[in-house]
């Protein structure tokens, strides 16, 4: 498994989409922070300091919507090699574990998102500092929505690796995604159902305008919910692939 995921790793270098949606990270920081400024009067009153009133409308901007899509680009551009060349079948024709390449596919994707989770909380304080937020920068809370919000993502990726498997279009998981987030940007609105929809429940921590999670049981269940929800989607996706070189890619 260690090898496969170094393999994975090494494909990607040769990607650019990685530096390109780490500077597409910047936009809704950008956005959010221009919206706190201007409206600053109507967070005045708000209990909290001011990184977490900027972070409000921050996280409105990012997690709903450009989180998942670059999510799934993750997830397209890793099946996007191996779509090159027939290299698919040539793989499916080798000894080589089936459910664990499928696994390491997931694992390298959810470890990109992990990173960009991380550069994107670096680049909120940057900014925040150049827009000149003043007051202690709680790391703490920013790690824990950070980190709340990636253990959201899992579900998504789980799904969008088996999307990415099914179609050879570079371009149908990533649309498909797109659409869902734009639903999921209500849908995480909904509290009866949010929790139902993968596309959104990276929003639920993450999105402070919508009240976050509070508390520890909250949180202690939104994480082990997320978890079983992705480890079943990739028992589902492993299984099917398993399968491909019995009953072919098209009806995987």
């Amino acid at each position: 498994m260690h090898g496969l995921v170094k393999c994975e790793l090494l494909k990607l270098k040769r990607q650019k989409v990685i530096p390109i949606s780490i500077i597409i990270t910047f936009i809704p920081i950008i956005l959010g922070l221009f919206n706190f400024k201007a409206n600053y009067a109507v967070f005045k009153d708000v209990n909290t300091g001011d990184w977490l009133k900027a972070w409000s409308q921050v996280g409105m901007f990012y997690a709903p919507v450009m989180l998942p899509i670059i999510s799934s680009v993750y997830c397209a551009i890793i099946f996007r090699v191996e779509y090159a060349n027939d290299n698919l079948k040539i793989i499916l024709s080798t000894p080589v574990s089936r459910k664990s390449l499928y696994k390491s596919k997931v694992i390298i994707s959810a470890l990109m998102v992990l990173f960009l989770q991380a550069v994107f909380g670096i680049s909120y304080f940057i900014f925040g500092k150049l827009f000149g937020i003043t007051g202690s920068f709680p790391i703490s809370k920013i790690l824990e929505l950070l980190i709340l919000g990636w253990v959201g993502i899992l579900p998504l990726i789980a799904i969008q690796i088996h999307l990415s498997l099914k179609y050879e279009d570079f371009t149908k998981p990533i649309m498909i995604a797109s659409i869902c987030s734009l639903g999921g940007f209500f849908i995480g609105a909904i509290s009866g159902i949010r929790y139902l929809w993968p596309w959104a429940l990276q929003k639920i921590p993450m999105d402070l305008s919508g009240g976050g999670i509070e508390g520890v049981i909250p949180k202690a269940i939104y994480i082990l919910y997320c978890l079983i929800f992705a480890g079943a989607m990739v028992r589902i996706g492993t299984k099917r692939f398993e399968n491909m070189e019995k009953i072919g890619r098209a009806h995987v």
